[in-house]
Formats: C-alpha cells, structure tokens, sequence
C-alpha cells in the first residue's frame, strides 16, 4: 500500500538541517532527492507552491528483480 507524504520546502529544510546539511536551496533539493522526495508543483487559489512528495512504499525492493535476473 502507498502512502504519499506531502512536504513544504520548509518542513524538508528543517528535516534537511536536522541532519547537518547546509543551509542553501542547492544543498537542502540534493538531501531531498537524495533521501527519496520528488519535488512537484501545485496550485491553489492561483498560486504555484513547490511541495516535497515522499512516497512510503512496502514494496520499494522488487521481490522479482532477482527471479527475471537469474
């Protein structure tokens, strides 16, 4: 099952420093990326907001990768 999670730059910029990366829009979007987030944009009441989207997912390893690899 999926679970998405979605994020502000904000929020992932504490998350980011809270694990010593430095404090820059370049260091905190390569931490993000890094750690599984994908930056989307969305729009409300005729703005644009950048969200951070981590999706939790049980089966992140493919149990076949090693059944078609053999």
């Amino acid at each position: 099952m999926n679970v998405c999670q979605e994020l502000t730059y904000a929020q992932v910029r504490e998350l980011a420093i809270a694990r010593y990366v430095d404090d820059n829009k370049i260091s905190i979007g390569v931490w993000a990326k890094q750690n599984g987030y994908i930056k989307k944009k969305r729009q409300k009441d005729n703005r644009v907001y950048t969200v951070y989207i981590k999706m939790n997912n049980g089966n992140s390893y493919n149990k076949n990768y090693d059944k078609n690899n053999e």
